[in-house]
């Protein structure tokens, strides 16, 4: 099955480079939120998971074949199902 939008191809490497780009956006998040937040954990998650959901839309808006969406959503959700745990529970649950 080959993952293409517009009638071009989707290169592997760019799913790579996205969800770097987007984990380190937000380790940057987390550690504003360390420091700023009061309840820096629950702030994270709750804002990431917004971002994840809003992360969809483009994703059901593209002119691109139903599986190809399917794919682009799946990975978004598989990435936020690994990154978000891991960079919340190095959060305190409070910070005052």
């Amino acid at each position: 099955m080959a993952l293409e939008i517009d009638g071009k191809a989707i290169p592997p490497a760019g799913f790579a480079q996205m969800t770097l780009m987007c984990a380190v956006a937000g380790i940057l998040l987390a550690a504003a939120l360390r420091r700023w937040a009061a309840t820096p954990r629950r702030t994270f998650v709750t804002a990431t998971i917004a971002l994840t959901v809003l992360s969809l839309v483009p994703d059901l808006v593209v002119p691109a074949a139903v599986s190809t969406r399917a794919v682009l959503m799946l990975t978004h959700l598989a990435a936020a199902a690994i990154v978000i745990p891991l960079v919340a529970g190095r959060l305190p649950v409070r910070t005052r």
